[in-house]
């Protein structure tokens, strides 16, 4: 509580600064070694926050934060107040991130920065996409997708489409979330951007996954398993392994996916030891720069009482007391890492057979269920054409009756309004001139069901539904809308 808080103070000294300095005079010329200073002071806050240090990171843009407010330095002063939303973001402090954001976009298009102007865009799209806030997050993501286009800046905008590929898959569009997946890999093609390849080509894999779709999913997975290696990224080749995994289990091929889960394990585990080695030796340098500064105490004590030996022997049996507490303590600190190391693991396999127990449970009832209700139907149509004498066609005509009224379709329009009520408005304001019949099969189509099921529901056959679907699309290709979807992200706004 205590860093959101000084986090929240100073987001509001950022506020009040700017705006009591709205109306300030231009800025001087700045000072070359002044900017060279803050250029470096950002640079170390960005490394700080790379590795997840970022209350360091907060200090070290806080420093550049006050010398570009200082020196009256506008555009650098954009770049760090970027730089500290990306800080606040982070401390879990996102109103203060986004005053930053507002306030570099409002400095970098005022001296014509557009890449960080897009940048800033990309990182407010992305903080209301972890709100659930998918219409703000699309309009950012646009801002910057339209900025970096027009700037030609190839890996920013694949980034930015790799983005708006994840808040449509959030929101369940697979379709449209596909289509900028692989616009981003276009992009990334322009400029050789190996890692963000890898990215996408993953997030393809997991939308073919959700479709159903084994053999494109299990080449998406290949695709960012080789680009992966290629890298040599380890966290990259781990998902991979995962994902390649999880689409074998879901088709029913255990051996491939018992593979390539224990290649993810392995690997895995082999992360986690490298980050536990890894501060296990920063830990222990700095002991040993502990260790060392009491050395040179000791020197210095010892010339000082080279003429009394008693003092000489106690400062020896310090030395090995601090020696033996240090190997107890590195003792201590390795055993406990490796508890820590067994317990995530026994925790992590217990949760996974949880949520395997729990899926293969789901599915099965609903398989039971569908299957009863299915036979159930057809014995009671079968018996009631045997019983009444009824024939093929008469039975044909009474499954092939509307499921669908009237009555039902008034009062599903009016609890569709309730929920959506600029629907059947911005219908209108397109002038589409949609019969009835096309204006259900539009929200059928909002609402994701496949054909059979808008079949089952509208009480027609699957046949129907496909005529129904193509005379909607030539209606749209008049009025210039290219797809259904395109249509709809419009009509939900």
């Amino acid at each position: 509580m205590s860093i959101i808080h000084r986090v929240g103070v100073h987001g509001w000294c950022i506020l009040l600064w700017l705006l009591t300095t709205a109306a300030a005079p231009s800025f001087s010329t700045p000072d070359s070694t002044e900017l060279k200073r803050i250029n470096e002071i950002n640079r170390l806050a960005v490394d700080e926050w790379s590795t997840g240090n970022y209350q360091n990171a907060l200090v070290h843009i806080t420093k550049a934060y006050e010398l570009a407010r200082e020196g009256n330095h506008e555009t650098q002063l954009a770049k760090v107040l970027n730089t500290l939303g990306l800080v606040y973001w982070r401390l879990g402090n996102n109103s203060d991130a986004m005053q930053s954001y507002l306030q570099s976009a409002e400095l970098a298009q005022k001296h014509d920065m557009h890449r960080l102007l897009g940048l800033t865009h990309t990182n407010m799209g992305l903080i209301y996409k972890e709100q659930g806030d998918y219409m703000l997050a699309f309009r950012h993501n646009n801002i910057a997708i339209g900025i970096f286009r027009q700037q030609q800046s190839f890996r920013d905008l694949g980034i930015a489409c790799n983005n708006q590929g994840q808040i449509f898959k959030n929101m369940g569009d697979l379709d449209s979330a596909k289509v900028y997946y692989l616009e981003a890999l276009r992009q990334y093609e322009h400029i050789d951007h190996k890692d963000g390849e890898a990215a996408s080509w993953y997030n393809l894999a997991d939308v073919y996954q959700r479709e159903g779709r084994m053999q494109e999913a299990l080449e998406a997975a290949n695709h960012s398993l080789k680009i992966s290696r290629e890298l040599q990224i380890d966290l990259r080749i781990s998902e991979a392994y995962q994902k390649l995994s999880q689409i074998y289990e879901q088709f029913g091929f255990a051996d491939s996916a018992l593979k390539y889960f224990k290649f993810y394990y392995e690997l895995k585990n082999k992360i986690l030891i490298f980050n536990q080695s890894q501060s296990l030796a920063e830990l222990q340098a700095k002991l040993g720069a502990e260790v060392k500064n009491l050395q040179i105490e000791n020197l210095q004590k010892e010339k000082k009482l080279a003429v009394n030996r008693n003092w000489l022997i106690g400062i020896s049996a310090l030395i090995i007391l601090i020696a033996a507490t240090f190997a107890v303590y590195r003792y201590y600190i390795r055993m406990r890492f490796r508890k820590e190391n067994l317990e995530r693991e026994l925790l992590n396999a217990a949760k996974i057979i949880e949520v395997k127990e729990q899926e293969l449970k789901a599915y099965m009832i609903d398989l039971t269920r569908k299957n009863a209700l299915l036979n159930r139907l057809q014995d009671e149509v079968t018996k009631q054409a045997i019983t009444k004498g009824i024939d093929d066609t008469e039975v044909e005509q009474l499954l092939e009756q509307k499921i669908l009224t009237n009555d039902d379709w008034t009062t599903f329009k009016g609890k569709f309004k309730a929920i959506y009520p600029g629907f059947f408005t911005r219908i209108k304001q397109f002038a589409l001139s949609l019969t009835e019949a096309e204006e259900r099969m539009l929200v059928l189509i909002y609402l994701d069901l496949n054909g059979k099921e808008m079949a089952n529901i509208l009480g027609i056959s699957p046949q129907s539904v496909r005529v129904c679907k193509m005379r909607l699309k030539k209606k749209l290709r008049e009025k210039n809308i290219n797809t259904v979807e395109e249509l709809l992200v419009e009509l939900v706004k």
